[in-house]
This record gives structure tokens, C-alpha cells and sequence, in this order.
């Protein structure tokens, strides 16, 4: 073995010998890696993590000395720097979402073969390289970013186009700015901003919410996706389990994390009032009301106000949105500004045609050839908000806008 290699230690917990001896015999014929054992089998788990602090726990959920979980927690909490790896059972499978929340980087599914074992340590080892080359970086460069906005699109009413107005407000904020743009989906349960990009990426929420204690720069470029035009996205959970496992809490420091990182957030709040939405809008600038030009969405409109009325939150900070507006059918702008007593701070016109083949090929209208009234509408938004939020810039003179750029190239058709 080369002196040269920097040799990370492993701890692992298990009563089961089989899997001990297995390890054992992995990591021995593994380079860069090296298996330590307390002096006696009896000694307290806690007291032999102190005493020889490895660089990595492989941590078998069956281990019934004590509840695995709790020590997860509590390992995570006295020795963050310490890698906890969890093997789970095929039966436990549903337990996983509850592991990687208590603190565990990641699991290995039994039976796991010497394969899967070595390139789970290469890939987090690989990853811990990156967030200290990142960290470094951030250390001797420019102080972190100071987010200048940060803004929540919901509605009390399904089906209003909460998402695409979402997407499509980020796109045009990043070409109007020419500033980084996260665009999360705050959905949890049936997010789909990942299709409407058309952007196929395993990185969710799910993972910045695990380690949300100890986040900096570097994990989260190394979670946030970045799609083909530049836009950043930190899409939903994959699963329904992951997402039922997120606390408010956790999600409003992650959201704080964040706009330490860009400078400007995009937030699909979906359209169900519950706790989860009510930390995106306290930790949003603005919040962005999508509505209708129908009398259902204009009621549901009304009662929102009330609600965020009894919130305590400022007339101001909600904007109203008109979404599929057609001049010739429906309730004029008039009649929407009088019904719910604020000025529209822009609309988006109906083109049922273009936004379903939108949808359907995952390319943005902000990002298609064709200078439709659609992408011309989202980009007189996202101006539109830069003069109410006051941060907005003149932009490059003569620049070539990043969608029509983009709009040439042959993965967006």
C-alpha cells in the first residue's frame, strides 16, 4: 500500500459476526481504507466511538444493544464530522427515509455484495472532497451571497397553473438578471418541476433536509441540479414517505441556507394552506397569488387575503398573478383588481395549445423559439416584480437573451 494515500478508518456496530467478518475482509483488501475495533466487546458504544473517532460508522440496523436510531442521533449530534452508513434489511426498506433523516449519509441494502460496499465509501469519500475543496473556496473568496429575493407562487385553488408560472417566472428572472436562480418545488407530495424541465435527477430536497443541521456551500451545488439553461433546481422528494417526513421547522432553515447561496428563490407553493406553506411565505419576500379570471378562483382569492390577514402579513407582500387570461371570455383585469381590492401585478394570457405541448416536451414557453405573447407576458413579470422588490438591473446592452440562445440549441428543440 502507498504511504501517499491518506487511510480513512472504519467502525463497525453489529452483534451479527457474519457481517462483522464480511466487512472485515472488504476493507482489508481495499486501498485508502482501514477496519478499528474497541479493545473490548463490552465496552459502552458511545465511549468507543470518543475513544477511536473513524472516519466512517457502518452501523447495522439490527444492532440491538441499543435503539439504532437514537444512536444515529446521537452520534450525528456529538460527531457530525463522523460518516454514518446504515445497513438495512430488505424488510426494513420503509425505514429508510426515517434513518437518513436521524443523520445516516447512506444505506446499504442486505445482502450487499463487496462491490456495493466499496463504491458506496468511494462515492462519499469523493463527496467530502468536493464540499472541503468548496468549503475552502468559499473561506478565502467573496462572503456569501446575499439573497435579494425570494419569492413564494401559490394558490388556494387547484389547477391554476401554480407550476408553470413557477418555472417559467424563474427562467425569465434569470435571463432579465443575469443572476443564479434556484427554483425549488415546495410540493412535497406530487411535485413535478423535475418534468416540467424535463431534467432527470435523483438529487431532492430529501437530501439537504438530512444533513440540515450542518450545511454549507459546497453540499448544496453538490445536491441543487442544475438544468440545461443555466437554472438551478432542488426538485420534491421521490417518494411520498420522504416527503411526509419533512417538519416545517427543518424546511424554513433550509430555505435560510439557501438564500446564503442565491441570490434570488423561486418557491412552487403549491395549493394546499397548511404548515408547510405558511413557512414558505414567512420566509419569502414576496408571495405570489396565482389566480383565475373566474368567480371560483376570485372567492378562494378572497380568502386567502383573510387568512393572511390573520397571519399578520402586509397587503403588500402578496402579489396577484392572472393566469389563462383571455380578454375575450372570463372577468377583465378590472374586475379582478376591484374584486379583491390589490393592482395586478401582471397576467399571463390563455394558449391551451402551446402550454400543453410545453408540458408535454418539457421545454418551458420561455425557452421556445417562437417569441409568443406567452413569453413575452413571463418576462414583463419577472420585471414587473424586480420594480416592486426594487432590486432590479439593466442588464447587458446588446446581449443576446440566454432564451433565445438556448431556444437554438437541440435538446430544447
Amino acid at each position: 500500500m502507498s504511504s501517499s494515500i491518506a487511510i480513512s478508518t472504519i467502525l463497525p456496530i453489529t452483534t451479527d459476526d457474519d457481517v462483522r467478518s464480511s466487512i472485515k475482509g472488504v476493507i482489508s483488501a481495499t486501498e485508502g481504507f482501514e477496519v478499528v475495533t474497541p479493545d473490548s466487546p463490552n465496552e459502552e458504544i458511545m465511549e468507543v466511538v470518543y475513544t477511536l473517532k473513524p472516519a466512517y460508522i457502518l452501523l447495522d440496523m439490527d444492532y440491538d444493544r441499543v435503539d439504532p436510531l437514537k444512536l444515529i442521533d446521537s452520534i450525528s449530534a456529538q460527531f457530525p464530522e463522523i460518516v454514518i452508513i446504515a445497513i438495512l434489511s430488505q424488510d426494513h426498506l420503509l425505514d429508510s427515509q426515517e434513518v437518513i433523516l436521524a443523520g445516516a449519509r447512506a444505506i446499504l441494502l442486505e445482502p450487499f455484495t463487496s462491490e456495493d460496499l466499496v463504491s458506496t465509501l468511494h462515492r462519499i469519500k469523493e463527496l467530502l472532497g468536493r464540499r472541503s475543496v468548496a468549503k475552502t473556496t468559499v473561506e478565502v473568496s467573496a462572503p456569501l451571497v446575499s439573497s435579494r429575493g425570494t419569492f413564494v407562487v401559490i394558490s388556494p385553488k387547484g389547477g391554476v397553473g401554480v407550476s408553470t408560472v413557477a418555472t417559467n417566472l424563474a427562467l425569465s428572472l434569470f435571463e432579465v438578471e443575469e443572476e443564479e436562480v434556484l427554483l425549488m418545488d415546495g410540493k412535497l407530495l406530487f411535485g413535478h418541476l423535475d418534468v416540467l424541465l424535463n431534467l432527470r435527477t435523483q438529487n431532492t430536497v430529501s437530501e439537504l433536509i438530512a444533513h440540515v443541521a450542518a450545511l454549507d456551500e459546497g453540499l448544496i451545488r453538490d445536491v441543487v441540479s442544475q438544468h440545461v439553461s443555466g437554472l438551478n433546481l432542488l426538485p420534491a422528494p421521490m417518494t411520498i414517505t420522504a416527503g411526509q417526513g419533512i417538519r416545517p421547522d427543518d424546511m424554513y432553515r433550509l430555505i435560510s441556507d439557501l438564500q446564503t447561496v442565491y441570490k434570488y428563490i423561486i418557491i412552487d407553493g403549491g395549493n394546499f394552506l397548511n404548515d408547510m406553506a405558511v413557512t414558505y411565505m414567512d420566509a419569502s419576500n414576496k408571495i405570489i397569488l396565482v389566480v383565475n379570471p373566474d368567480i371560483a378562483s376570485l372567492r378562494d382569492a378572497s380568502q386567502f387575503f383573510e387568512v393572511c390577514r390573520t397571519l399578520s402579513y402586509p397587503r403588500e407582500k402578496i402579489q396577484v398573478v392572472v393566469n389563462q387570461y383571455d380578454k375575450r371570455d372570463g372577468l377583465s383585469i378590472n374586475d379582478v383588481e376591484k374584486s379583491l381590492q390589490v393592482e395586478v401585478l401582471g397576467t399571463i394570457p390563455l394558449d391551451y395549445k402551446t402550454s400543453l405541448q410545453s408540458i408535454n416536451r418539457g421545454i418551458p414557453v420561455t425557452l421556445q423559439r417562437a417569441r409568443t405573447p406567452l413569453r413575452k407576458a413571463y418576462h414583463q413579470l419577472a420585471e414587473n416584480l424586480l420594480k416592486v422588490v426594487g432590486t432590479g438591473s439593466q442588464g447587458k446592452s446588446g446581449a443576446t437573451p440566454r432564451s433565445e440562445a438556448l431556444s437554438k440549441s437541440s435538446r430544447l428543440g
